[in-house]
Parts: C-alpha cells; structure tokens; sequence
C-alpha cells in the first residue's frame, strides 16, 4: 500500500504518456492500413489516454505537499501538473478519433476551461521560494499550446463540417486564379517533376472539398474540376484522388489545418523550445541527484519520452503533401528548393491508402462449412450468422488493370452525366452494348436487389467460362466488393438491404444445400431451379424469385456479345451510383478504416 501511496501518481502519468507516444506513432497508419489489430490498438489508446491523465491530475488535488527549502519531492511531484496538461492535448496525428469527436469540439474547450484552473492551483498550492519552481513556466507554456492546438484543430474541423455559406461564381474564380497562379510559376521554373500532381491534387481538394456540406455538388466547383483530367494515367489519376483523400483526412482527424500555417508553426517552435528548456533546467538542476533518487530517475525518463515524443512528431511534421504545397512560394530559396526536391521524390514512393479491396462471395458463403470454436457459443445468442459474415471476408490488393478499367468507363460516364446527379446505375453501358431492352429491367428493381442479381449471375458465368480476360477478373473483383458494402447496410444506405440479405440467404442456402457442390453451376443454369413460397415472407419480398431472376440474368449474358465487357461496365456504374449516393459521413468514416474504392470514386466523381 505504501508503494502504490507514493507511486501511483507517477504510475499514472506513466501510462498516459505511453498510450499518447502510441498514438503518435500509430494514429496516421489507420488511413493507409485496415488491419483489426491497429484499430484496436488506436481504438483503446484514445480514450484511455485522456481518461488516465485526467485521472492522475485530480490525484494531484489531492496529494499532501511539503514546502520545507531542503525537500525536493514536491517539486517533482507537482511538475507532473504541467505535464499532464501536455498529456491531455493528443497528438498531431489524431485529434479526432471519428467524426463525432469533432462534434463534440466545443466540450473539450470547457474541459480546457475546468482543467485549466485546475493546474493553476495544483502550482499556486505548491509555491514556495525555490530555483527549482522555474521548471513549472515551460512546461505550463508546452502544456497550453499542445491543448490549445489540438481545440483549434477540432472546432476548424467542426466549423467546416457544419459550414453552410453559400458559394458564388466569385469564390471560385477567386480559388481557380491562385491555383493556376502557382501553377504557372512552377511550370515556369521547370525544377521539379511531378510537382503538378500535387497541386492538382489540392486542387481538387481545395476546390470541392468533400467534407464541406455546404460546397459539396455546387455546379460552380464541377465544372471545370476534371477539365485536365484526361492528360494523365489511370495510375496518377488515383495517386491525385489518394493526395485529395490525404489532404481531407488531414483536416478531419488531425492537426494539419492549424499546423500547415504560419501561428501554428510559430506555436509549435515556442512548445518545443520550452520542452527542451524544461529538460535542460531539470538536467542542471537534479545533475547531481541522477544515480541516487528514483523520483528523479523518474522525472528525467518521463521528460525524455515527452522530448522524443514532440521530436518524432516535428520530424513528421515536415515529410507530408501539406509541405509541399505550403513552401511553393518561397522557391527562390536555393536550399527551400533542394528540400522540395528530396521531399517530392520521397513522397511519391510512400503508400497513401490500403490499396485493397474487400471481397465478399455470397455463394461461397452460403456453401461454407467453416465454423470457429465460439461459433457454437454465438448461435445461443443469434448473432452466429452476423458473425461468420464479417469472418468470411478477405481482401485483396487491387491490380493496376483494375484501376484502368475503372477510370476508363467514370470517364465515359461523367460525360453521359455532364456534372448531373449520378442516378443511372447502368442504364449507359446498356445502351452503349445494344442490350438496354432485354436487360434494362435488372436494373429498374431495387438496389440492392439488382445487386444480388447481378451477383449471382456474374459468379454463374465467371465460373462457367473459361477465357481470361481482365475485364472478367474486374468484373468479379467488383461483384463480391459491392456484396460486401450490402452485407455493411449502414455504407449503401440502404433501409431494405438487411431484409433483402436475409430472405436471399435462406432461400439461396435451403436451394443450394440439396444439391452437391460440383453441381451447382448445372443446377443455377438449369431452367428453372425453382423457388418454394412462403407465407411468412417479409411485404418487400413476397413474390420475389431471386433464384429464377438470377438465372434468367446469367442465360441472358451468356447470349450477349462481348459480354465481360458489359458485365465489367455494369458493375463500374453500380458501384460510382452508390459512391456518389453514399452519406459523407460514411465516407469520411472509411477514410480512418484505411479508405475504400468507394470513396475513391466518390472523389472522383464529385
């Protein structure tokens, strides 16, 4: 008891500045990495940092203190105040763990206000006349501006979340001017290659920018956004949408709108400055106490952590986009000029997003007998069926003749749409292959009954044809990507897709579980796999033949020519109609669950 009376404080402290070094060094690979342990790990950290500072500060209201010239105890002990202020301002690569913490901006300023005083007294409490006192000004100061930076971050994302000024022609002219102001100064110059990739990638983003509601869709921005679009590769085309995904993930869930300007930089020298002062004044001071006193082996290992923690994220702060496009003006400088150098040539070769793409098959998952140990355990609750959905899941890298197919067809589409609302979900490629009469009616039912549909009819002739090509592999990429975004409702919005699902899933299993697996493809392909009605069927379902539906579909593609080309069309139209008809909260969500191709085609098409 007596161990944990005089260690607990520091215990504390301790773990806050662990979960918070975590955080620095893990809360930027969520954007780029969608791995469960990551998340979790970030998941748990957030909250548990904040809580255990606060915690180990109201512990500090309450510590006895001694004001005796000789005893140094409290002085360390009450550092800790400071210090844990710092704590609580979290680091520069996560200030909002989700969307709602943004939301909440303003309770975190009246934490500031109830916290704030709070130290003050903890350092009036403890006063006395002392050289060693001096240590508690830097800290306060680095304590003040971390907690500072990180409201500022918070309410400049929430101000601009909620922003809903309305936008005139001037406002962009005012925008498209200075682009291409800085634009025709770079071309001038020559110096460096690739430059314009990121410029117009901020441009786009600066343009449109997706997470403002009240510029989002406005005909001002999209006409002439995409103009220059066709002079690059499918490649630069998504490294331009995963640099404007960077810059609003940026803005959302980190400090990057108040650090990337000349007071946040100023803000962050002085913090870092005084952190420096504050362990250099603690070396001077405890010199000779260093191997003796535990209390200050302590202090000098928790003052380190802090510096390393500010000097990791200083470092960081200058290997990002937002560099570069904040020094363009000052390219004269021949050092500023060798730096933007390196810094582009390094930037180009760092991974943005996960690059992957989630696949779920529903076939497979109905034939599935893989089982985990706990499923057993789940059934008695009713959550074994929900569960094995999200554990049959896989991912894939996404190939680059994915991305080719796909910018090539949301080309031809945004010029069928000419900047209207995305509201044909295939009519376009029917058309454009002849097949809108016999087809069009696969497309006129629901969502997501067409894309269970479609679906199962691109798994039957995928498995049924035996020609490669790329469009085919794209075609079925796409399939089981968009079978995973309906068996996640909440992304499609969709209030019907969670009934749908699951009147498909017991017909298609009770089908599908008479017959042996080898023969499925015959059976699906027979002409008429037939469908036992019943009664207790939900009102949007009765009457609904999914099976007769999708086999109808398959026959018809079969017959159809150049058919993987027009399945491939179809399910690019599906999945740019539900990117562009996906709420913008969703999107902003999966930019922190390591970005989705559906938000990529939600910037692209925008």
């Amino acid at each position: 008891m007596c161990l944990w009376k005089n260690w607990s404080i520091q215990l504390f402290v301790l773990l806050g500045l662990i979960f918070q070094i975590i955080l620095a060094v893990l809360g930027s690979r969520r954007k780029i990495s969608s791995a469960k342990t990551i998340r979790f790990v970030i998941w748990a950290s957030y909250p548990l940092g904040s809580y255990i500072s606060t915690h180990a500060l109201g512990k500090l209201t309450s510590v006895s203190l001694n004001k005796s010239e000789e005893e140094y105890d409290t002085e360390l002990i009450v550092l800790l105040a400071p210090l844990t202020l710092l704590l609580l301002g979290n680091p520069d690569s996560i200030t909002a763990y989700s969307m709602e913490d943004n939301w909440l901006g303003w309770r975190r300023v009246l934490n500031l206000i109830v916290t704030f005083p709070f130290v003050v007294w903890i350092l009036v409490r403890s006063w006395k006349t002392s050289i060693r006192m001096i240590l508690y000004f830097p800290m306060f100061v680095a304590g003040i501006i971390e907690y500072g930076e990180t409201i500022w971050a918070l309410y400049s994302a929430y101000d601009e979340s909620t922003n809903m000024t309305p936008v005139t022609p001037g406002d962009f002219n005012e925008e498209k001017e200075m682009f291409f102001a800085l634009l025709t100064r770079m071309n001038c110059q020559k110096v460096i290659p690739d430059q314009e990739i990121y410029f117009e990638a901020y441009y786009w983003f600066d343009c449109l920018k997706p997470h403002l509601l009240g510029r989002l869709k406005h005909p001002f921005f999209k006409l002439d956004r995409r103009c220059p679009i066709n002079q690059y590769s499918p490649e630069d085309v998504f490294l331009i949408t995963e640099m404007e995904l960077g810059f609003t993930y940026g803005v959302l869930y980190t400090k990057a709108p108040v650090l990337y300007t000349k007071l946040g930089i100023t803000l962050r020298v002085i913090s870092y400055f005084n952190l420096l002062l504050t362990l250099g004044g603690f070396m001077g001071l405890f010199f000779d106490k260093f191997l003796r006193d535990p209390y200050v082996i302590y202090m000098f290992g928790l003052l380190i952590g802090v510096v390393l923690r500010e000097t990791y994220q200083l470092l960081k702060l200058f290997n990002s986009d937002w560099v570069i496009i904040k020094i363009t003006n000052h390219l004269e400088n021949p050092m500023v000029l060798k730096f933007l150098q390196f810094l582009v040539k390094r930037s180009l070769k760092k991974e943005r997003r996960s690059n992957r793409i989630w696949q779920f098959n529903f076939l497979d998952f109905c034939l599935s007998e893989k089982q985990p140990w706990h499923f057993k355990i789940l059934k008695l609750f009713g959550k074994a069926e929900k569960f094995k959905r999200y554990w049959l899941k896989k991912s894939m890298q996404i190939p680059k003749y994915v991305k080719e197919l796909l910018v090539k067809d949301m080309k031809k589409f945004e010029i069928k749409r000419d900047y209207r609302p995305f509201t044909k979900r295939g009519q376009w490629s029917l058309g454009a292959h002849e097949s809108l009469d016999k087809l069009e009616w696969s497309i006129e039912m629901t969502f997501d009954r067409s894309i269970i549909i479609w679906h199962i009819a691109t798994h039957v002739c995928y498995h049924s044809c035996h020609k490669n090509s790329n469009n085919k592999e794209t075609s079925k990429l796409i399939s089981d990507h968009m079978m995973f975004l309906l068996v996640h409702p909440q992304i499609l919005s969709l209030t019907t897709a969670e009934i749908t699902y699951h009147h498909t899933y017991t017909k298609l299993k009770t089908f599908l579980n008479k017959f042996a697996k080898e023969n499925i493809l015959k059976v699906l392909l027979a002409p008429d796999p037939g469908q036992e009605c019943n009664s207790f069927e939900a009102v949007i379902t009765k009457g609904w033949n999914v099976l007769e539906e999708a086999r109808t579909l398959a026959r018809e593609l079969k017959s159809t020519k150049d058919t993987w080309q027009l399945v491939s069309s179809i399910w690019v139209g599906m999945l740019c109609f539900a990117a562009y008809n996906c709420q913008q909260y969703q999107h902003a969500k999966l930019l922190r669950q390591g970005g989705d191709i559906i938000t990529h085609d939600a910037a692209f098409n925008e």
